[in-house]
């Protein structure tokens, strides 16, 4: 199934690859030397000596070619937007871009191995297992680090924002993202070995497969189809059901797949539809229901809020697409956050420091730099007036009216925003799902 959108985008995948594949050869040859009798100790003494400053420089590559080509992939789409800055590759070298503990993560596999050969699994097997396992991790790893690194230098070009590219056998959760433009949000959402990208863009893009999910859907086999969503999801979307709600009912499903509570609120539609006390059914549910008669599941398909009276929109019939005011401007009720988005779209300038249009994970760093600076003054980032004479820097009235706690700085405290600080600082900000 192709699922990528431009000539650059393809480049960018086919060099990642091969990174990638340079460093699963050299995981292979590091692995065999494993002593099946000490896996533990003879990995990590590996990993230590030699796998580490190998690993470090396929990321540095990988963070290279992610904070590299938004240039190109703008340029495909007939625009080039300069950045305020370069992104310095080796800053992303032997970190984790999720904020873990990378040598803990290299090292689990050993461990994994250990366990394995402890339950009674012969010695060839567990790491054999254990091996693939490795081989998972490395590719997430220099996945991730390019997609942070891309995300870094998407960020430091004005006006431009992104759409999410799926590829592969991508799952429901990243295809019904699939061509939603993020220019202020809350960051690239991923799941462990998520191969999605942010593609740098201007505007949503309504010339390709990408900006929809229904056409990446058509474009999928019947196969693919219900191995990414289920057969009885797939068949509801088939049947002409909203993506977004059959995909988002999953999130509330009880344990027998039978109810969800996904939409049932006061405010959900499935929730306005319902009569009094009545469960909102899953897909799977309905068309046991509903056996042979497919008008019969029509009807509960529209009754439990899945067949929609406005069809099948990309981004919603409920909603649509709509650009938002960001997390501080609380759509649009924060008056200062909100025009200052306003401002800035209008513009096309945003002010680096400005919290308000800073996307969640500049955000996130700013701050915990921020915290670490008073702290380095000897001051209690968490006593009233935090942040100097920031109002509500959160946004959760943690210094309403001035009236916060004043406890002083504490060793612990500082040991606390320090740690945060670092973990912030190691992975841009960045915040996965």
């Amino acid at each position: 199934m192709k699922m990528w959108t431009s000539e650059a985008a393809q480049r960018h995948y086919r060099d990642l690859a091969t990174v990638e594949s340079q460093l699963i050869l050299t995981a292979r040859k590091a692995w065999r030397n494993v002593d099946r009798n000490y896996p533990v100790e003879s990995w990590r003494q590996i990993v230590d000596q030699q796998f580490m400053p190998l690993l470090a420089s396929s990321q540095s590559k990988a963070a290279l070619l992610g904070s590299s080509y938004s240039a190109e992939v703008l340029a495909d789409q007939g625009f080039w937007v300069a950045t305020q800055g370069f992104v310095d590759p080796d800053s992303f070298a032997g970190v984790a871009a999720t904020g873990g503990n990378l040598r803990g993560q290299l090292l689990e596999p050993a461990y994994r191995t250990d366990r394995l050969i402890t339950a009674g699994k012969a010695p060839t097997k567990a790491l054999s297992e254990a091996e693939n396992m490795l081989f998972m991790q490395l590719v997430s790893t220099l996945a991730d680090t390019s997609r942070v690194a891309a995300g870094v230098d998407i960020a430091m070009r004005n006006e431009v924002g992104y759409v999410r590219v799926v590829h592969g056998s991508a799952c429901s959760r990243c295809i019904i993202l699939a061509g939603k433009f993020f220019r202020w949000n809350q960051g690239f959402k991923r799941h462990p070995n998520c191969r999605c990208e942010h593609e740098a863009t201007t505007r949503s893009r309504s010339d390709d497969m990408f900006d929809d999910p229904y056409k990446a859907f058509e474009n999928m086999t019947r196969a693919e189809q219900d191995q990414a969503w289920g057969k009885a999801n797939a068949a509801a979307i088939r049947e002409g059901a909203d993506i977004y709600q059959v995909t988002n009912a999953s999130r509330g499903m009880t344990k027998t797949r039978m109810f969800t509570t996904e939409g049932t609120g006061r405010q959900g539609f499935a929730g306005k539809s319902l009569k009094p006390g009545q469960r909102r059914l899953t897909p799977e549910a309905i068309y046991k229901q509903a056996g042979n008669s497919r008008v019969r599941a029509r009807e509960l398909l529209t009754e439990h809020g899945y067949l929609l009276p406005g069809g099948q929109v990309p981004g919603g019939s409920l909603r649509g697409r709509v650009q938002g005011f960001g997390q501080m401007g609380r759509g649009g009720t924060r008056k200062a956050a909100s025009q200052a988005v306003v401002d800035a779209r209008v513009t096309g300038v945003r002010d680096p420091r400005n919290r308000y249009t800073m996307t969640a994970a500049e955000r996130r760093l700013y701050d915990a730099e921020t915290r670490y600076q008073m702290v380095l003054e000897g001051k209690n980032p968490f006593a009233s007036p935090g942040f100097g004479s920031t109002p509500d820097p959160y946004g959760i009235g943690l210094n309403k009216r001035g009236a916060g706690p004043s406890a002083p700085l504490t060793p612990k405290i500082a040991a606390t925003v320090e740690k945060d600080y670092r973990r912030w600082l190691a992975s841009s900000g960045q915040m996965f799902a």
